[in-house]
């Protein structure tokens, strides 16, 4: 059933179910499944026959999303690995037990993130690199980890930029540099891994989830129907942030799926018009 998103009840043919490419039997490991972006993404993929490694370091609520996931969807291959991505060890050592547990690898959707705000000349050398290394360090630890199972077959890797790169937000000096190094990162691995065929884009979501309810919390509450307002002019499609399932969750599906298979180093902005991405 589609959730109600800021645009109203989607009609049947709008739903997630329905508009999502053929990617039944894909092997998926995806990172930050606690919440959000990831945990929808492997809802509605093992729905659609995805075999899915969860992973988080969010233990508890991993292994509780995996469980169900698993017991809703009897035919697919679903199990929680714990990935701190900020650590290569642990990436190294995850995505092997990940790619043992599949059988193999298609795909790595790297969701995990963090964000923090502060005004820039407040921002300490810790928090720094606390943003850092999980934005960037994991995406490159990630990217690492995944590529000696896609080398020899091709397969996809996703990672998540934001229009913040470009575009800055008060309180975020620090995350927009980290999604702007995901960016670039992403198109890199693009151009040096294409010749294995393996295909590397960025998403640049703007859809509500729990990170925004986060950001929203951390403003001051004079300023929230600032932010309100800043969305109703930015963005085109209904003046509001995009629902995860039925906005974000297709356009994933699609990079996953074969019907992409000419898609490569791009950002794919996920967000109503939010900005206009070159």
């Amino acid at each position: 059933m589609c959730p109600k998103t800021p645009h109203g009840d989607c009609p049947p043919q709008e739903t997630a179910c329905h508009i999502i490419p053929s990617i039944a039997g894909k092997r998926v490991l995806i990172t930050g499944c606690a919440s959000g972006i990831g945990k929808a993404t492997a809802e509605v993929f093992a729905a659609h026959g995805v075999h899915i490694v969860i992973c988080d370091i969010q233990d508890d609520v991993g292994q509780s999303v995996a469980s169900r996931i698993s017991s809703d969807n009897p035919d697919c291959k679903v199990t929680y690995i714990h990935i701190d991505v900020s650590s290569r060890a642990e990436c190294i050592a995850g995505v092997e037990a990940g790619v043992r547990f599949l059988g193999g690898l298609d795909c790595l959707i790297h969701a995990a993130g963090h964000i923090h705000q502060d005004v820039v000349e407040n921002i300490g050398e810790d928090e720094l690199s606390r943003m850092l290394d999980v934005n960037i360090k994991g995406a490159v630890f990630m990217s690492q980890a995944v590529f000696p199972y896609l080398k020899t077959r091709g397969g996809t890797i996703i990672n998540f930029g934001s229009d913040i790169a470009a575009e800055p937000l008060p309180l975020l000096a620090h995350y927009a540099a980290s999604k702007g190094a995901v960016q670039s990162f992403t198109r890199s691995i693009a151009r040096e891994w294409g010749e294995y065929g393996i295909r590397a884009n960025a998403v640049l979501p703007a859809v509500w989830t729990p990170m925004i309810e986060d950001y929203r919390r951390g403003l001051q509450a004079e300023s929230v129907p600032g932010h309100d307002h800043y969305m109703n002019d930015r963005v085109c499609l209904g003046g509001k942030f995009g629902d995860v399932e039925a906005d974000m969750v297709p356009v994933i599906a699609f990079l996953v799926s074969d019907a992409s298979r000419w898609i490569t180093g791009q950002l794919v902005p996920v967000n109503g018009g939010l900005s206009l991405v070159r």
